[in-house]
């Protein structure tokens, strides 16, 4: 009897296994279990799925990339047997929160597809799940296409962009039948299914172009929007950036993931980055204009009494001349001026002006004897292969000379500041400078409640928060533009208004006093995408909470079960039928004190805890 059930299982086992050998399945879970991807080859065809807490994140989905007219997700078979890898690694960074974790399962696996050969990178965290090809060829290869995609079930909610070069266009709220068919869509894209909140985009992203989104059928598909026929790549080993989906439980996951950054190499042990400093900066094109050279100590001057720590030179500098002096040494009297005040400068430059990297280092190596501190580079072409190896070198010469720096009029981030902390931040986002009166423009009122889990979760952007200036509010009022410094991150942050708008203004003391970079983020249990942003964030001992409400009327409530203590509390609410003036409280808050607010259209919510300690 005991030898009949022991060939039993004999049997059973060799069929499991030869079974599982002809479908070709291979399943990664993530290090605590939560997150199981299964890669497939189905009639030689590669695909995958993925689940998370036993239930799918993820629909059957496509994979390969198309080189030299071969798809590689096609007549598929593995030569090898598969490597894997676990790490746990943590790292400092300016964001959010103060501390990156990283901890993902890797497998790599070899596969052939026809005549190529290549590698499968499959990783696997709690909060999502990351792949990429890996080509090892001598040879220069065309890649056409990639075929890589997510299937999205059939319930989801989606929150997304059509494709533009700068990343600027209104983001939308539409069910997933209404997301349209084979047009470009920004990355990230963000959806809300029965169980959670997933956002696809990319990670590392060096030498191939800007990736956006296509929708055919229920999948997203990878698109190259700005290279459709393709690219050449260089000899040698390609590599492409990570496709990736964030699986968060909750708004909190969601925006706290550091999947990103953590999918781009650490930086180089021999670089230091202690010179970097985040901080606020003052700047004045949003409200007037080009600078003009002999109002610039005002500027500096209202800097310093606000405590901030730079002010930013816009566009205009390069016609400043004087008696005797060309443009560089009357930015030099400027910026020496701003160090007297304990103010340091960023100057805005034009990308045309260091197209080459020979073109990089002569122009930067003027801004730093010039006296500044980082550079804001503007007007970036669309992002091609040659244009994303650009962006790397910028990267690196603005390192050699301890050059803080912030892309505008640039693509999306990828994670690289990961590798490269000095980019503190970059646009690639609709900000308030589509909130202008002398352009005629008026921000609808539902992209503030948006834009926090869509962009931003690719990282920092330069929104320019702060617009206090009567005529420019159209339906906004003053809370819900002082929400936009809490919910918004960017570690350097240049507010919008002109100084006047600040100084002697009710929230002049919170000005000078808020962060830009933070310890801790919450996003309250009463935000819901599209409609009301509601984010907690701590620096230290402090809790600041920012709120934003969108087109229609909001009842929401909120506790403060996350202090630790008694806090005292400064709060600002909208004035009844005004836009720019607050309603101020001062009072004592505990943990079990819970929060209800009737919102307007456009208002907000500020506050700021101060904890005993």
């Amino acid at each position: 009897m005991k030898f009949k059930l022991i060939l039993t299982l004999v049997f059973a086992f060799c069929y499991l296994l030869s079974n599982a050998q002809r479908e070709n399945k291979i399943i990664v879970s993530s290090p605590g279990k939560k997150v199981v991807i299964q890669i497939n080859i189905e009639d030689n065809k590669l695909s995958y799925s993925v689940k998370k807490h036993n239930q799918q994140a993820l629909l059957k989905s496509s994979l390969g990339l198309v080189v030299d007219g071969n798809d590689l997700g096609q007549n598929v078979s593995i030569t090898d047997k598969p490597k894997e890898k676990t790490v746990t690694e943590k790292y400092a960074l300016l964001g959010n929160h103060s501390q990156a974790i990283n901890n993902y399962k890797e497998i790599s696996i070899p596969l052939k597809s026809t005549n190529f050969f290549y590698q499968l990178q499959v990783r696997a965290y709690d909060d999502g799940i990351a792949i990429r090809y890996v080509i090892n060829s001598k040879k220069i290869m065309h890649i056409e296409k990639d075929n890589t995609a997510f299937g999205l079930p059939v319930t989801a909610q989606c929150y997304w962009a059509f494709y533009s070069d700068d990343n600027e266009n209104l983001h939308n709220n539409t069910s997933l039948s209404d997301l349209p068919e084979n047009k470009a869509l920004l990355a990230p894209l963000t959806i809300k299914t029965d169980n959670f909140y997933l956002s696809f985009t990319e990670a590392d992203c060096q030498k191939f172009p800007d990736l956006s989104w296509t929708k055919a059928g229920n999948q997203l598909k990878a698109n190259f929007t700005t290279n459709p026929n393709g690219w050449n790549t260089e000899a040698g080993t390609v590599i492409s950036p990570w496709r990736l989906a964030i699986i968060a439980d909750n708004l909190t996951q969601l925006v706290n993931s550091d999947m990103i950054m953590n999918l781009c190499p650490a930086p180089n042990p021999s670089n230091d980055f202690s010179w970097v400093k985040p901080g606020r900066v003052m700047w004045q094109w949003w409200s007037v204009g080009e600078p003009k050279f002999n109002d610039q100590k005002n500027w500096y001057d209202a800097a310093a009494r606000l405590t901030w720590e730079y002010y930013l030179i816009d566009d205009g500098w390069r016609t400043w001349r004087q008696p005797g002096k060309d443009q560089w040494q009357c930015l030099k009297e400027v910026i020496d001026y701003g160090k007297t005040k304990g103010v340091k400068s960023i100057i805005w430059v034009d990308s045309k002006e260091m197209r080459t990297r020979e073109g990089i280092k002569t122009y930067l190596e003027k801004v730093k004897q010039a006296g500044a501190v980082g550079i804001k580079i503007d007007f970036i072409p669309p992002a091609t292969p040659e244009i994303m190896q650009w962006y790397e070198a910028a990267r690196e010469e603005t390192y050699k000379l301890h050059l803080m720096v912030d892309f505008h009029g640039c693509t999306k981030p990828t994670g690289v500041r990961r590798t490269w902390p000095h980019e503190l931040t970059r646009e690639g986002v609709r900000g308030n400078e589509y909130q202008m009166t002398r352009y005629n423009r008026v921000a609808p009122k539902n992209q503030d409640e948006l834009k926090p889990f869509t962009r931003f979760i690719a990282g920092p952007a330069d929104l320019t928060p702060v617009i206090f200036t009567e005529k420019e509010l159209n339906g906004f009022t003053w809370t819900h533009q002082l929400a936009q410094a809490v919910v918004y991150l960017s570690p350097l942050t240049h507010f919008a208004d002109a100084y006047n708008a600040y100084i002697n203004n009710p929230a002049e003391e919170l000005l000078k006093d808020i962060p830009t970079v933070w310890d801790e983020t919450i996003v309250l249990p009463c935000s819901e995408v599209g409609k009301v942003a509601a984010f907690a964030k701590r620096k230290d001992h402090e809790w600041w909470i920012g709120i934003m409400n969108g087109e229609e009327t909001s009842n929401i409530s909120f506790n403060l079960d996350f202090l630790k203590s008694k806090a005292q509390a400064t709060i600002l609410t909208d004035k009844k039928e005004v836009l720019n003036a607050f309603d101020r409280k001062e009072t004592i808050v505990n943990k079990t004190d819970n929060i209800n607010i009737e919102l307007r259209p456009g208002g907000g919510y500020f506050m700021r805890l101060k904890m005993a300690h």
